[in-house]
Formats: C-alpha cells, structure tokens, sequence
C-alpha cells in the first residue's frame, strides 16, 4: 500500500513539473509591444481567433468582441490574434490591420499574427501550444478551428473553458464563462 501511495505521489509531482505555466509565455502585440503573460495575473483573459475576411458578419463578431472586452476592462484581459492557418496572409495586410484598429478598443491587445494550430507543429506559437495542449494546460487538448475559437483563463492562470466556432455564442454564454 506505501509503494502504491508513493507511486501516486511520484505521478503527481512529475505531473506539475511537466505542466508549463501561462505566466512564462508572451505574446507580442501589433505595435510590437512586448507583452509577458505576468503582467494580466490577477485578472481573467479572453482569447479570440480573429477573422482573416472583412465580410459585414466579421464586423459584428468584431464589434461584439469590443463591447464585451470594454464591459469587463480592468476585470479581464482580451487578447484578439489573427491567425495564419485561419486565412491571415503572410507577409503584411494594412488593410486587415486598419480594420482591427478601427473596431476595436485600444484597450484590447491585438497580437502580431500567429500560427495558432496544434497541426503547425514547431511552427505553432508558444501560447497556443499551452492552450492547445493539456500536457502544458493541465485541462485541454483542444485544435484551433477556425476565427472565433476562444480560450479563457482565470485570475490564477488556469485555462478554464474552450470555444470552437461551431459554438453559437452571444454575450450571455460568455458572462456564464467569464464567472
């Protein structure tokens, strides 16, 4: 019985030295400010896949995304990245990023684009790969699908719930995820 309360033990501490903290990583935002993780602990942060498109639909989910980021300003910490396998060109898009700018609160952290699959392998961005893999996480393993998939995190940096963009989602699901 000790050898077998020993062996969970050993399991559980091996476990939470594999696991990676949120508070290590960084993300650098459009203005190319950097941005450590360390510095939103304390508060809830939102994470967005934005849309690569500029159709009348992704001008509302923009909207939405900047009306619920000011609703909780200094509560949570909204984090809008564009990302390269959901249709962001590479290379520069002026356009796309006017467009960000001008919809958006300048409260909200708009990332330089990313590569947010788990499929991009060593190509992903560190923070995906926490988000996306509960090796890191401790929670979920969960692909990226598309602009709209979301993450949240609460104040101690645990990744608490995931949304895909199949996921119909209006300002009441987020308020039930953000308490």
């Amino acid at each position: 019985m000790k050898l077998v309360i020993g062996f969970v033990l050993c399991l559980l501490v091996t476990k939470s030295y594999c696991q990676q903290s949120l508070y290590g990583l960084s993300i650098t935002a459009y203005n190319s400010n950097q941005h450590n993780m360390q510095e939103f602990k304390g508060k809830k942060i939102w994470i967005i896949i934005l849309p690569a498109t500029q159709t009348t639909g992704d001008s509302a989910f923009l909207n939405r995304i900047d009306s619920i980021g000011l609703a909780q300003k200094g509560l949570m910490t909204t984090i809008v990245v564009p990302s390269y396998e959901d249709g962001y060109p590479t290379g520069t898009s002026g356009s796309l990023t006017q467009w960000y700018h001008a919809a958006l609160d300048t409260s909200i952290i708009i990332s330089q684009p990313l590569y947010t699959h788990a499929s991009s392998g060593a190509s992903q961005s560190g923070l995906f790969s926490w988000l996306t893999h509960s090796a890191q996480n401790a929670h979920f393993d969960f692909e990226v699908n598309g602009p709209g998939t979301m993450f949240f995190i609460d104040e101690q940096g645990t990744l608490y719930s995931v949304f895909g963009t199949e996921s119909k989602w209006s300002n009441r699901i987020i308020n039930h995820a953000l308490q």
